[in-house]
């Protein structure tokens, strides 16, 4: 990007990082939601609309920004009914307007058959921490300590072939993306918040994408992390994603609260950052490679 000066930071994190007219840096991020992907046949208009601009502002809230507005593109078969149409249009300004990010306008068009799928597009621009700055899944340290935010798993049902079969109205389609739990982090630890990145891939998966981008290795802990279904198995929880919480390190011994103040989210402390690669999983004596443990959502 050397002949581009004004990208401060390209494809590879959760969100591109764009200095504006001397205005400082926003952050841009694009999404896209799939019939039979990411929701299934029969999901209310209103969580389709709701989960199109959730996961979008979760990679938002995953560098630390705060939303400033979103663009909502749309593709649907020809013979998709007006009135659906109009109100999944609603939906999505509707669901733009309780996150915080006003739709400001998109396009629409359609499949040359009847047969595509329902696809939302959502652009979303966000504002860096003023002091912290974007907080970046490339500098974790050796030495850190990594934590997680809520609880982990639960968006899929037990299935022995990993089929795509969402829990219905489970958490996939209901979380909150963490921007007030990531503007907290930022405003107190400032320096000692390393890096960070959202889990919505898999815990596995994602914490060692965080990993290979710091050079580093990630270490959790199965007896730490805290699963969101206590009978739920650990492997099949780190391997489920859908999560939407926030992975994120900070310097060895910060202290932290046991849930986020004024927001009540808890902060877990789920393993530590050391030298080497990937992400492995200690369970007793037990080591884990996790690194391929999550669901692809492309």
């Amino acid at each position: 990007m050397d002949a581009f000066p004004q990208v401060l930071l390209g494809p590879g994190d959760d969100c591109a990082v764009v200095e504006v007219n001397d205005g400082g840096p926003i952050l841009l991020k694009v999404d896209q939601l799939i019939e039979h992907r990411h929701f299934t046949l029969g999901t209310p208009l209103e969580l389709i609309a709701r989960k199109a601009l959730a996961r979008p502002l979760s990679d938002i809230a995953a560098m630390a920004g705060t939303p400033i507005a979103a663009l909502a593109g749309c593709v649907m078969r020809r013979d998709y009914p007006q009135s659906r149409a109009n109100a999944l249009f609603d939906a999505i300004h509707a669901s733009g307007m309780a996150l915080g990010v006003p739709v400001v306008g998109g396009d629409i068009a359609s499949f040359l058959d009847d047969e595509g799928p329902l696809t939302l597009s959502i652009s979303m621009i966000g504002r860096v921490h003023a002091r912290r700055g974007p907080v970046r899944r490339s500098t974790a340290c050796a030495g850190d300590d990594v934590y997680v935010t809520g609880t982990i798993g639960g968006s899929f049902l037990e299935s022995p072939n990993r089929e795509f079969v969402f829990v219905g109205g489970g958490k996939h389609l209901t979380f909150t993306p963490r921007v007030r739990e990531a503007t907290w982090l930022a405003d107190a630890l400032d320096g000692d918040l390393h890096a960070m990145m959202d889990v919505s891939d898999g815990l596995g998966l994602d914490a060692a994408r965080l990993a290979t981008a710091s050079g580093v290795r990630v270490e959790l802990e199965s007896s730490l992390i805290p699963l969101s279904e206590p009978t739920r198995r650990v492997l099949h929880a780190i391997a489920d994603g859908e999560d939407y919480e926030l992975l994120f390190t900070v310097s060895r011994g910060t202290a932290l609260p046991t849930h986020v103040p004024g927001v009540g989210t808890p902060l877990t402390r789920i393993g530590t950052v050391v030298a080497g690669a990937g992400c492995v999983l200690r369970e007793g004596d037990r080591v884990i490679d996790v690194s391929q443990k999550g669901f692809e959502h492309a």
